[in-house]
C-alpha cells in the first residue's frame, strides 16, 4: 500500500502524466472557458470551478495548459486530489487586456457562442468550428463521411485539430461527386467546368501534391510530445494492489524522465483496467485512446483483442507487453506488436547459438527423461529438424541417472567432436541429474551444454556444473548488472522507491524507451518501420519481423547468455 501511494503521488510530480479513471458509462462533461480571471504575484489565471466529472486531463485540453503548469498553480490545493466545486488557477497564456476588452457586450456584433457551430455555404461545403472534445474522427462521423474527406478538403497535414480551427466539411452529395469522379464514372454527368473546380479543391495550384496515404491515413512526423497510453490491471482500489504492475508502471516512469531528460515532452495516461473488468471493450474508444501515440497493454490476449480493432481503424501502434499467448493475434491485426519473445523463437536461438558446421565436426545430443514426452522435447525436436542439424537422442529414466555415463561415453559422445548436450527437460529432478552428469563427463570430452532458462531458477542446480560445461540459454530477459547504464537505473530506483528494481521494473522501462525512440524517429505511424529498427535495451533485445503481409510484429531478438569458467557470465 505503501507502494501505491508513492506511485499516485508521482502522478502529480512527473510533468505530463494524468491518471485516467474516467466512467465508460459516462459521456465526456464539457469544460466551459471560465469568464472570470484573477491576478496573482503579477500573472493572470482564469479561476475554473470544477464540475462534476471533470478531469485534469479535460480542464488542461479545454485551456490549452500542461497539467504540471495547473499542479504548480494550484499545489497546496492539488495534495488531496481534484474535487467537484473546487476553484482552480489555470495559468493564463496571452494579452489579458485584448481579452478583457473582447468580453466587454458588444450589442452590434453577434458573440462567438451566438454562432452556429457549422455553417452552409454554396460551394459543396459546410464549416464546422472544432470544439475541445472533437476529434477528426468524431466530427466524421458527425457529418457521415470519412476522415479521409476532411483531410483532402483542409489539405490536413495532421490528424490532430486545435480548439477552435475552422474545417471545410463536403455535403454529402459534393462528397458522392468527388468519389465518382475518382472512381472514373463521373465524367459522363459533369462538365469539364465542375472537374476543374474539384480538382482545385482537391489539389490547390502551386502547392505539392498531395501524397497517397495508405491504411486509415498517411503519417505524421513526431509532435515533439510523446502520448502514451498505459493499460494494467493495477487492482489500485483493493486492499492489496498488483506489485508486479506497480513495479512495470515504475519502470514507465524513470523511463519518462529520462526522455523529459533529452527534451522530448511525455503526455502519459494511466487506465487501472481492473475497474473494467467487466466491460474492457468500452476503453476502445476515442475518448481514452483516440489522441494516443501507442498504447502499451493491455496484459492478457483476451483483453488484447477486445481493444486492438479499435487501434487497427484508428491506425494506433498497440503493445502486447508481457502474454506470449497474444502472438496468436499477431497475423490479422497490423496495430499488434508482441514484445515478448515466444518460447519457439527462444529455442530456436538456443539451437542457432551451437554454430553448427558439420558432422565431422560436431555431434548432437539431446537427452531427455524416459517415457516422458514433453512439449519442451518435442519444441527442441522441431527446431533441430528446422535446421537440419542430425542429431542423437538418449532417454533414461532419473533412477538410472547413476550408470548413464558409461553408456554415454560407448554409444554417443566423441572424442575428436564438440559435443553439444541439449537437456530437453524442464522437471528440476531431472535436470538436475542430467547436467551433473554431463558435467562430470566434461573432464574427458568436449561438452558444451543448452538447456530452458527455467534451469537457472533451480536450486538443486551448482553453478560449477554450468561452468564445466559452459551451458548455453536463450532468454527473452536477461539484466547484465555489470552495464553502466544498467547500473544507473538501479541507483534512479533505489533512490526513489527505496527498493530494488524487479523485472516488470525493467520491461516497463525498456518498453518505454523503445517506442518513444521509434516514435521519435519515425513518426505517428513507426509501426510501419519497426523491421529496421534493432535495439538491445536493458533487459530485452527488439528486433520485430511480421508474420504476415498485412499483420502486426513479433519481436524476435533474444539473450544468448553463456557461463564462463572464471565464474562470469557472457551475454551475446
Amino acid at each position: 500500500m505503501k507502494r501505491l501511494t508513492i506511485l499516485l503521488a508521482l502522478m502529480l510530480v512527473v510533468p505530463a502524466l494524468s491518471y485516467a479513471q474516467d466512467n465508460p458509462s459516462y459521456e465526456m462533461v464539457p469544460v466551459e472557458i471560465s469568464t472570470v480571471r484573477a491576478q496573482r504575484d503579477n500573472s493572470w489565471f482564469y479561476v475554473h470551478k470544477v464540475q462534476p466529472r471533470q478531469t485534469l486531463y479535460s480542464i488542461c485540453r479545454a485551456y490549452d495548459v500542461t497539467q504540471q503548469e495547473v499542479y504548480e498553480a494550484n499545489r497546496a490545493a492539488l495534495e488531496t486530489g481534484l474535487k467537484a466545486g473546487m476553484d482552480l488557477y489555470i495559468p493564463f497564456h496571452g494579452d489579458i487586456e485584448a481579452v478583457n476588452a473582447a468580453s466587454q457586450p458588444q450589442p452590434q456584433a453577434e458573440t462567438a457562442a451566438e454562432q452556429p457551430q457549422s455553417q452552409p455555404q454554396d460551394d459543396g461545403f459546410t464549416t464546422h468550428r472544432v470544439k475541445w472534445y472533437e476529434s477528426l474522427y468524431s466530427i466524421a462521423r458527425k457529418y457521415e463521411i470519412s476522415p479521409e474527406a476532411i483531410i483532402r478538403a483542409n489539405h490536413l497535414t495532421r490528424v490532430d485539430l486545435r480548439t477552435g480551427q475552422i474545417l471545410r466539411i463536403p455535403t454529402a452529395n459534393y462528397q458522392d461527386a468527388v468519389e465518382r469522379q475518382v472512381n472514373g464514372d463521373y465524367a459522363d454527368e459533369v462538365d469539364q467546368n465542375e472537374i476543374t473546380v474539384v480538382e482545385e479543391i482537391d489539389q490547390p495550384a502551386g502547392d505539392e501534391p498531395v501524397q497517397p496515404y495508405d491504411d486509415i491515413f498517411f503519417n505524421e512526423p513526431f509532435s515533439g510530445k510523446a502520448k502514451i497510453a498505459l493499460l494494467l490491471p493495477f487492482n489500485s482500489r483493493s486492499s492489496s494492489p498488483s506489485s508486479n504492475y506497480l513495479d512495470f508502471y515504475s519502470g514507465v516512469l524513470l523511463a519518462l524522465e529520462r526522455i523529459k531528460s533529452q527534451g522530448i515532452d511525455a503526455d502519459l495516461k494511466v487506465i487501472d483496467i481492473s475497474e473494467y473488468s467487466n466491460n474492457i471493450g468500452a476503453l476502445a474508444s476515442d475518448q481514452f485512446l483516440g489522441d494516443r501515440d501507442f498504447v502499451i497493454g493491455p496484459v492478457m490476449s483476451a483483453d488484447i483483442s477486445k481493444i486492438v480493432d479499435y487501434c487497427n481503424m484508428r491506425g494506433i501502434p498497440l503493445i502486447s507487453p508481457m502474454d506470449q499467448q497474444a502472438e496468436k493475434l499477431v497475423a490479422d491485426n497490423p496495430s499488434l506488436i508482441q514484445a515478448p519473445v515466444s518460447a519457439d523463437d527462444q529455442i530456436a536461438k538456443l539451437i542457432e547459438s551451437m554454430d553448427f558446421t558439420s558432422t565431422a565436426k560436431d555431434n548432437v545430443i539431446v537427452i531427455r527423461e524416459k517415457g516422458n514426452d514433453s512439449l519442451y522435447f518435442k519444441q527442441i525436436e522441431s527446431a533441430l529438424v528446422r535446421a537440419d542439424i542430425p542429431f542423437k537422442t538418449f532417454s533414461y529414466g532419473i533412477l538410472e541417472g547413476r550408470r548413464i555415463d558409461a553408456t554415454l561415453s560407448s554409444s554417443y559422445l566423441s572424442n575428436s567432436k564438440t559435443n553439444h548436450i541439449i537437456i530437453a527437460s524442464e522437471k528440476e529432478s531431472f535436470a538436475s541429474d542430467a547436467v551433473r552428469n554431463i558435467s562430470l563427463l566434461s573432464s574427458r570430452y568436449d561438452i558444451v551444454g543448452y538447456g530452458s532458462n527455467r534451469l537457472r531458477n533451480f536450486e538443486t542446480i551448482e553453478l560449477e556444473a554450468y561452468q564445466n560445461v559452459s551451458m548455453h540459454f536463450s532468454l527473452g530477459y536477461y539484466v547484465d548488472y555489470s552495464r553502466p547504464e544498467v547500473r544507473d537505473f538501479v541507483f534512479k530506483y533505489r533512490a526513489l522507491f527505496n527498493t530494488e528494481p524487479g523485472a516488470y521494473a525493467f520491461q516497463g522501462y525498456d518498453l518505454t524507451n523503445y517506442f518513444t525512440e521509434a516514435l521519435r524517429k519515425y513518426g505517428k505511424r513507426f509501426n510501419r518501420s519497426l523491421g529496421d529498427f534493432d535495439m538491445k535495451l536493458l533487459q530485452s533485445n527488439m528486433h520485430y519481423e511480421k508474420p504476415s503481409p498485412w499483420g502486426g510484429y513479433l519481436n524476435k531478438a533474444t539473450k544468448n547468455i553463456v557461463y564462463l569458467d572464471d565464474y562470469s557470465i557472457a551475454c551475446e
